[in-house]
């Protein structure tokens, strides 16, 4: 007799209401060990399913939730249209996002809106990648030389500081325009700063007391006077601004999206990134995933060949992509019921019923060993140079999301960290004032090696204790690096 077709489940957990307070401060503390926890239980009682990566349910926000963190299952919610259309980010993000960052604007934007209003703000930024460069190393050339060679630095928060530089420098600003753009910045800067703590408040409740503010009612305060401020700033014109500078604008359009485009959430994401690298390039002691005496940054210089630095460089900025995606994971809502095929023998088919937010956890998405292999953890600088773009072996993280829905500023962020690790290697058109950072990497914390990928047996205790995940990823405490530089200052 025939076996009888297995009908898909819901994905496995059962969490209970009064459980779902719990759940939501533990995903708010630390994401990878709220989301690791549970799988971890749902292996132990599925021995014979520990490498699926089967979705997992949780409740945050008193939501029902499933937890991807399969690659595969990742790409097809992503790229595969029918399951594409099958999600809404607006919903998913409409109390968290919405009241912060006005529509229309790209983030928020679902089908049918969503591709005309992208294909419209990519042209817009079309040129901004080779008309920026100059830009980029002028900017951090003049934040180094800042420091006197030899000095110690923390690292995450100096690359914070120059990503806002590098930010309100590509969007606010031209060269003759930098005085007042650096007096403009501490106050968008602040303002900014208060709209992400009350976009991120556990207290999502808008109170205004008089001599009390709830986080949420500063927040949503911050965005009015941003609003207003960038808006003001359009209308006189910004001689550096790229979407000023082509005819005919719709004011409001441009100040919703530079309120979008200059965020504070933005700027982090940078430094989280910048962050990452810079670790990677100085400080790594993986080589193929072995211990190597030789930085990555000394095998890049050490080529000759001008495209060979170049790939080399591009291959260990995708690979911090794929092991440090600066936002862990996106939200999406489901608007109908989703099927989620499974590859794995002993494991059912997974429905997603319409109403449940999916929460694509790309941290363990990325170190999906299916998809990676046995060194998925690890830090590899070689994995991406020589393979031919597209193919079926250049499997990237997904830094910048996937899909009709990926990142509109996908190619400018790259090209503002290719260009920072370039003018610090010396790599480009500069004087000869090649930048290095020096640590000890045994100095640096167990949680930060398992975020980068230097160690492979990094418990989610030790991440969470080392490790803060929201809103972007960056260390808890200060990562001290020397500073050596040859800028004449």
């Amino acid at each position: 007799m025939a076996s009888q077709p297995r009908l898909p489940v819901l994905p496995h957990g059962s969490p209970t209401t009064l459980s779902g307070l719990a759940e939501t401060f533990s995903f708010h503390s630390s994401p990878e060990a709220f989301i690791t926890s549970r799988v971890l239980a749902f292996q132990s009682s599925h021995p014979d399913l520990a490498d699926s990566r089967t979705p997992i349910r949780a409740k945050v926000l008193n939501r029902n939730i499933a937890v991807i963190s399969s690659y595969d299952h990742a790409e097809q919610l992503l790229c595969e249209e029918h399951l594409a259309a099958s999600l809404s980010a607006g919903k998913a993000y409409d109390d968290l996002m919405a009241p912060f960052f006005p529509p229309p604007n790209i983030l928020l934007a679902d089908p049918p809106a969503h591709q005309p209003m992208k294909h419209a703000w990519m042209a817009k930024m079309a040129s901004m990648p080779d008309e920026i460069r100059p830009l980029i190393q002028e900017t951090a050339l003049l934040y180094f030389k800042e420091f006197k060679s030899g000095s110690t630095i923390d690292l995450y928060e100096s690359m914070k500081e120059l990503s806002w530089q590098l930010i309100l420098g590509v969007f606010m600003s031209a060269p003759s325009e930098r005085q007042k753009a650096q007096k403009d910045q501490a106050e968008i800067e602040s303002l900014h700063e208060d709209l992400l703590r009350g976009q991120f408040s556990l207290f999502p409740v808008g109170i205004n007391l008089g001599v009390w503010r709830s986080p949420r009612a500063r927040g949503l305060a911050a965005r009015k006077k941003l609003q207003q401020l960038l808006k003001e700033r359009v209308q006189k014109g910004m001689a550096g601004c790229p979407f000023t500078t082509q005819g005919e604008t719709d004011e409001d359009d441009v100040a919703n999206h530079l309120l979008l485009f200059t965020s504070s959430l933005a700027v982090k994401s940078l430094a989280s990134l910048l962050t990452a690298v810079m670790l990677n390039l100085y400080i790594s002691p993986n080589s193929a995933g072995i211990r190597s005496s030789q930085s990555p940054a000394s095998r890049i210089l050490s080529l000759e060949n001008t495209s060979n630095r170049d790939e080399l460089l591009k291959s260990i900025i995708l690979e911090t992509e794929r092991l440090s995606p600066p936002v862990v994971g996106i939200m999406r809502r489901t608007v109908q019921d989703i099927n989620l095929f499974s590859n794995h023998e002993a494991t059912q088919d997974i429905i997603i019923p319409k109403g449940w937010d999916v929460w694509l956890y790309f941290v363990g998405a990325a170190r999906d060993r299916a998809s990676f292999g046995d060194t998925a953890d690890l830090f590899l600088p070689e994995r991406f140079y020589g393979l031919v773009e597209g193919t079926a072996s250049e499997k990237k993280g997904f830094a910048f999301g996937a899909g009709a829905k990926s990142c509109l500023g996908e190619n400018l962020i790259r090209h503002i960290v290719t260009n920072v690790a370039a003018t610090c290697l010396d790599m480009g058109s500069a004087p000869k004032t090649r930048i290095e950072l020096q640590c000890d990497a045994a100095d640096i914390p167990k949680g930060v090696q398992g975020w980068l990928g230097w160690e492979k047996n990094v418990t989610p205790e030790e991440w969470a204790k080392d490790m803060k995940q929201l809103p972007t990823q960056r260390p808890v405490k200060g990562l001290m690096v020397k500073l050596i530089h040859g800028i004449e200052r």
